[in-house]
């Protein structure tokens, strides 16, 4: 048996009724992948690559983190729009997007503890935004 009507076809640009906490961690999404985006453009533009791609900090390649922090971010900004805007691939980027986003949020605070305490509340505050996020976007469905 088929859930799906016959005749009836799926477009990737069909739009959604999302409700407000979709648009929210929509705009959510979009501002974190720009926060991130400027802190390593930031971090870059200061001389933190100094051996460029070989650089090494705590024993560890630096750069496969950047470029996995990077690709968050994309996928954060596309999602977040596709969720503003209500398209139905929207959602899947978005859950992507923040599996990512907890991901590398968790790697960010084990970082902090150990090297910059003061940015620990920071990231707690991502981390809990994010969890969040996946329930606000469960709820958030057209039923």
């Amino acid at each position: 048996m088929s859930y799906r009507a016959r005749g009836v076809r799926w477009s990737p640009r069909q739009h959604q009724a999302f409700t407000w906490p979709a648009i929210l961690v929509g705009v959510i999404l979009v501002l974190v992948g720009l926060a991130i985006i400027l802190f390593w453009a930031d971090f870059i533009s200061s001389g933190g690559l100094g051996q460029g791609l070989a650089t090494v900090e705590n024993n560890v390649f630096i750069v496969p983190h950047i470029a996995a922090e990077l690709l968050t971010a994309l996928l954060a900004i596309v999602g977040g729009f596709g969720l503003f805007i209500g398209r139905g691939w929207g959602m899947a980027t978005a859950l992507v997007a923040l599996g990512g986003l907890l991901y590398t949020t968790v790697n960010s605070l084990s970082h902090s503890l150990r090297n910059a305490p003061e940015l620990t509340p920071v990231f707690l505050g991502v981390l809990a935004a994010t969890l969040l996020s996946f329930i606000a976007l469960h709820y958030s469905r057209s039923r």
